[in-house]
């Protein structure tokens, strides 16, 4: 039985990487920037892209524990 649902389009996935790896050579800085602002106590807003991401430490460190710790947004980027 074949699985209908599709996961990964991994022929996607090849042509985007491929046409990203092709504009390498001919833009040879890639960069990006992000900006973060302290919203309350250990509570920070900040921005990558047109992307918003928030973090906030337990109160075991002092925070209010309202978003993941930067560790954990850290782990989380790695584990992409």
């Amino acid at each position: 039985m074949t699985d209908t649902r599709v996961r990964v389009d991994l022929a996607r996935m090849r042509a985007v990487y491929d046409a990203t790896r092709a504009d390498a050579t001919t833009t040879p800085v890639l960069s990006q920037r992000a900006v973060a602002r302290i919203d309350q106590d250990l509570h920070m807003v900040g921005r990558v892209g047109r992307f918003q991401l928030e973090s906030d430490e337990p109160p075991s460190r002092g925070g209010l524990d309202q978003a993941p710790a930067p560790l954990q947004l850290l782990l989380a980027g790695a584990a992409f």
